[in-house]
């Protein structure tokens, strides 16, 4: 294909190191259904919540340096609130791409609230860091902000991804220290794109009045902005899956990631 119409024909590039990207990718293919997609499930060092921040650097920049070299990508999104603020800041400074990442929307939330009690659930590597750290400080002058770590809550979205059964009780028992609190917050920061895909699950047991925000109004946004800034020209490519390590599980996800819009599946090595 001529090089020029290629680059002119928009890829977006999400990865992160298991399905919880396809929160985001489901968003926007929502929205932009021509774009042409390529997933990176990074499943060899799955989990990125539990790995150092510089760790997780340099994963990214293997990841993006490997993806780009072997295909033309129009936008990169991180889409794992751990690596985006373990990578972002300095990673896009490495491409000529645009590259947005994902991170908890404390801001947008203060909008929200009514109760003035402010939930944030994560992993503790983005609870952790700096950035994050400075805003909750920041906002916690004027609003109350409660947080929970929970890594459990991605390995049981994982689970439901495998077309297996999940507890709502266990579900449950992650928020018991909100539940515990004089008020349980009314706003719900779901700061790791895992959570979305179990949206049903929360809205079924938490409090009615919970509101939940992710990040994936602001991916939208820019998106529209890099669109309307470059002029691309829709893809009808088949989207498809990378995944850098064959285990039963991807054998048992296929059928959920076909049926969300994904043709072929293929194993790469980005050492």
């Amino acid at each position: 294909m001529n090089k020029k119409l290629l680059q002119s024909k928009m890829t977006i590039f999400i990865f992160d190191s298991g399905v919880g990207g396809i929160s985001i990718y489901n968003k926007i293919k929502k929205i932009f259904p021509e774009i042409h997609f390529i997933y990176l499930l990074d499943n060899k060092f799955f989990p990125y919540g539990i790995k150092s921040k510089n760790y997780i650097y340099k994963r990214c920049l293997k990841i993006l340096k490997k993806i780009s070299y072997h295909y033309y990508i129009s936008l990169a999104i991180i889409a794992c609130n751990t690596a985006s603020v373990s990578s972002l800041p300095i990673i896009k400074n490495y491409f000529s791409f645009p590259i947005i990442g994902v991170s908890p929307i404390i801001k947008d939330s203060i909008n929200i609230t009514n109760n003035g009690i402010i939930g944030i659930i994560a992993t503790k590597t983005t609870l952790e860091n700096y950035s994050i750290q400075n805003k909750i400080k920041y906002f916690r002058q004027n609003y109350i902000i409660e947080i929970l770590s929970s890594q459990k809550l991605v390995f049981l979205v994982e689970k439901k991804i495998q077309g297996l059964n999940i507890s709502l009780k266990e579900i449950k028992n992650i928020f018991q220290p909100w539940y515990n609190l004089k008020n349980f917050p009314d706003t719900i920061i779901l700061g790791c794109t895992h959570f979305p895909l179990i949206i049903n699950e929360l809205k079924n047991i938490l409090p009615k009045n919970v509101k939940f925000l992710d990040s994936s109004n602001y991916i939208i946004s820019k998106i529209k902005k890099i669109i309307t800034k470059n002029k691309f020209l829709f893809n009808t490519q088949k989207n498809f899956i990378l995944y850098t390590k064959y285990t039963v599980k991807i054998k048992k996800i296929q059928k959920y990631l076909i049926s969300q819009g994904f043709s072929f599946f293929k194993k790469i090595k980005i050492n």
